[in-house]
């Protein structure tokens, strides 16, 4: 009993001291909507839109206005008669359209200044084709750095986003112009005219979807390559500064009597782009020296990069034409290969033909080929590319193209063709070798077999290594197993016939 009565008492002196304890305990904090709600917003949609319904962004700041807005040659900033940066109209697009909160950080309160959205807020507006609008405020980052707080506008709600969704709205005007001054379509381009220093000129004229002629300083078939490298200089050519516009005297900045002027034709119609160079203006971007630059029909005078005439600068030969045949593999439908080699190698004698149908390369009798040699003939011939050029005219005996070794006719799905001939060897090719992979050794200098080429519907003779006529030797040798075996399997026929006919006459 004592020990019971003694259990007794003990508990209650704990319950006093617990209802002690409840009376007298401090008063409950009160806990933020944002740490109350934080779990429930975190990942919340913001926005939701089409980046193709965007026609107008809108960003009023404490010290102005920018507007850009799409119009049928692109985007432009409204009231400044300048191209809009296409890639900052991306990124609003792309950062916007999906908008996703990490976090609501308050609602209802009106601290607003406490968030950068007071009076110093940026209010950005998105206009759409339907009419349609979108607007919210952007404020400061938060503490972390990582963040920014925003707040839709129509909503007491502070969100917090990932900051490359709104911290580029404050940069200067500047950064929402478009740098890239110069660009165009090269599938557009009809005629490239360059006037350069000390009096030098280029010009060239397409005469083809991928052919052009040169036609000053010389006159030749041109290199697509090059011609298209040329006009991506000039397309892809940034404006590091933008120096000045409408500026009355171009002098200071030789812009008056330019150093180079490039004039690029269209053939769509559009009226043609010539670009002025002028002088270095004698400061660099990192290691690149810069120089005046505008369009001759535009105000605005920029400092580009100063590398343009390295490439415009170099000696006509620079863009002849390396890959001569002009012909697409890709549309090839027909070859025909003749291999003379009268009194050399019999086996390799003769004409071969393949034709393409249904996406499948047929031998003469319509039997399919196998193996990929049609297409790597197809590929070398249509993308035979010259090592040296020799002569502007063929002297067909010279060359022996009168006789030559190899004749490939090629036509393609339009119907066009090429006749390639290869003559008589040319003088031999040197080239470095690396030693075996592992053994030890300095590269060794080797000689290679090279052949005059040309193509009969052109005059040029050009110097080709070796590789188009192993992949014809190819040819020759798959089409000699093919008629071998063919005879084999005729003459067994004939055997089981003649047997037949033997035991029937029994």
């Amino acid at each position: 009993m004592k020990a019971f009565r003694g259990t007794l008492v003990a508990l209650l002196v704990l319950l006093a001291m617990l209802g002690a304890w409840y009376y007298t305990r401090p008063p409950e904090q009160a806990v933020p909507v944002a740490k109350k709600d934080k779990k429930k917003e975190e990942g919340r949609a913001l926005f939701q839109f089409e980046k193709a319904n965007l026609v107008k962004v809108e960003v009023k700041r404490p010290e102005g206005q920018i507007v850009l807005a799409e119009r049928d040659d692109g985007w432009w900033i409204e009231g400044e008669n300048l191209r809009a940066s296409r890639s900052m109209v991306n990124r609003v697009k792309h950062q916007l359209h999906d908008l996703v909160a990490r976090a609501t950080v308050v609602e209802d309160v009106g601290q607003d200044a406490l968030y950068g959205l007071g009076a110093q807020a940026i209010r950005v507006t998105l206009s759409f084709r339907d009419g349609s609008t979108l607007s919210f405020d952007a404020g400061d980052p938060n503490p972390s750095g990582v963040s920014f707080y925003i707040r839709p506008v129509g909503t007491d709600s502070v969100f917090t986003v990932k900051k490359s969704a709104v911290d580029y709205y404050s940069l200067s005007l500047a950064e929402f112009r478009e740098r890239r001054f110069a660009t165009f379509d090269a599938k557009d381009v009809d005629q490239l005219d360059a006037t350069l220093p000390e009096g030098k000129r280029l010009k060239f004229q397409r005469n083809g979807e991928t052919s052009w002629d040169m036609l000053e300083p010389e006159t030749f078939a041109a290199n697509d390559s090059e011609i298209r490298s040329l006009l991506g200089r000039v397309s892809a050519m940034k404006a590091i500064q933008f120096v000045g516009e409408n500026l009355q005297d171009l002098s200071p900045y030789g812009l008056d009597q330019p150093r180079a002027t490039i004039s690029i034709r269209y053939s769509n119609g559009d009226a043609p782009m010539t670009l002025l160079l002028g002088k270095p203006t004698g400061e660099k971007d990192g290691e690149y020296p810069l120089a005046y630059a505008k369009l001759a029909d535009e105000p605005h005078v920029y400092a580009v990069r100063d590398g343009l005439l390295e490439d415009y600068g170099q000696p006509p030969a620079h863009f002849r034409l390396t890959r001569f045949a002009r012909m697409d593999e890709n549309t090839v439908q027909e070859i025909s290969a003749t291999f003379d080699t009268t009194g050399r190698d019999a086996d390799l004698n003769g004409t071969v033909k393949v034709t393409m149908a249904a996406d499948q390369w047929l031998w003469d009798d319509g039997v399919p080929v196998p193996g990929s040699t049609p297409r790597r003939l197809a590929g070398r011939a249509c993308g035979v590319e010259s090592e040296e050029f020799v002569a502007d005219a063929a002297e067909d005996a010279k060359y022996g193209f009168d006789r030559p070794l190899v004749k490939i006719y090629v036509r393609d799905s339009a119907g066009a063709y090429r006749n390639l001939m290869v003559g008589k060897p040319a003088p031999a090719g040197k080239r470095m070798v690396p030693p075996p992979p592992g053994q030890p050794g300095n590269p060794a200098e080797e000689s290679y077999d090279r052949y005059y080429a040309r193509v009969a519907e052109f005059p040029e003779v050009y110097v080709i290594d070796a590789s188009l006529i192993e992949v014809v030797k190819d040819l020759m040798r798959e089409h000699r197993r093919k008629a071998d075996e063919d005879a084999e399997k005729a003459g067994r026929r004939e055997k089981i016939n003649q047997e037949l006919g033997s035991s029937g006459g029994q």
